[in-house]
């Protein structure tokens, strides 16, 4: 990739494909790797240096890591993209239980008023850590945030009265920033905005202190799981975390052993009367469980329109659904 290829993909990266500064550095630090090792950019050399990596015995996950990262250069080029492997292993959602979540929340707010609104926002609005740090203090409203998510998207959180009340507390100690950086929310005692690593650092410092194992991802986890517990419809947690597809909330869904075992507890699986209990319950969905033609499924709460058609949250074919309102 000569210099001013490199710009143009840059360039495209930003412009056409709206990625965010640091989806952009990785994403040519990674090409420029990928290129090192390579003997041309056409397909075919791409296609055999990801063979080479998967007959080294790395993982499908880790070959399609290199995959998707070639597959935008493909798409810049024009050229078709490279298949995927298929992964077969589990994926699980790392969530902190309430106990620990309390823990931490207890342990920022001994730490100080800035750890304290950074856990509060964190656990209080399900923001990534990148938003977090690059959160204004024009776009904070008495009850509600405006983030810029992936993609420069922006979007609207509830702000609960819990957060912005820590928020509150800080910006009255808050360190003055100058310049560029006088509107972000989290500075240093330098006055300068807080970087990614610096922010990460420190939410490790106080798990660290809470006695909890905890990565900052995990309370964006806890919180869209406890809100789709608490019945919230999947769309509107879909929404609240920025997310384009559904489908990438629905990871959220996926029930524990211990719920499945509390769901049939009270079945009598030896009697012939139906289980009513189970046909009307609400599901972690937010949608609601109805039986029919003696199959069980998820009507979801959408938004209205012509025609409503949500995936099923059980994996099985979307459900298509003509509005009568």
């Amino acid at each position: 990739m000569t210099f001013n290829q490199e710009n143009e993909f840059r360039d495209y990266l930003i412009d056409e494909l709206r990625f965010s500064a640091t989806t952009v550095y990785q994403t040519m630090r990674k090409m420029r790797y990928v290129l090192s090792h390579t003997k041309s950019d056409d397909r075919s050399a791409f296609q055999d240096f990801i063979r080479e990596i998967w007959e080294q015995g790395n993982s499908n996950a880790r070959a399609n890591g290199y995959i998707k990262i070639i597959n935008r250069y493909l798409k810049f080029k024009r050229l078709p993209p490279l298949k995927y492997y298929k992964e077969y292993e589990t994926f699980t959602i790392k969530v902190c239980t309430q106990e620990e979540k309390e823990k931490l929340l207890e342990a920022a707010d001994r730490k100080g008023p800035r750890a304290a609104a950074m856990f509060y926002l964190l656990f209080g609005c399900g923001v990534r850590l990148a938003e977090a740090c690059d959160l204004k203090i024009p776009d904070i409203l008495q009850d509600r945030i405006y983030v810029t998510g992936k993609g420069q998207k922006k979007r609207e959180i509830f702000l609960p009265p819990e957060t912005r009340s820590r928020i509150d507390s800080y910006l009255n100690v808050r360190t003055p920033a100058s310049g560029s950086e006088k509107d972000y929310l989290f500075t240093t005692k330098a006055g300068r905005k807080v970087t990614y690593a610096y922010f990460r650092n420190l939410c490790y410092d106080v798990a660290r202190s809470a006695g909890v194992k905890f990565h900052p991802h995990m309370a964006r986890h806890y919180y869209a799981t406890d809100l789709l517990k608490k019945g919230v419809p999947v769309y509107y947690v879909s929404k609240l975390l920025g997310h384009e597809e559904l489908t990438s909330t629905q990871v959220y869904l996926h029930p524990s052993q211990e719920d499945a075992i509390e769901s049939v507890r009270g079945v009598n699986l030896f009697s012939s009367e139906d289980n009513h209990h189970l046909t009307g319950g609400n599901h972690p969905s937010g949608g609601v469980m109805r039986s029919g033609g003696g199959a069980m499924q998820a009507e979801l709460l959408t938004p209205t329109g012509p025609y409503c058609s949500v995936p099923s949250v059980f994996g099985h074919k979307a459900i298509s659904k003509k509005n009568e309102n």
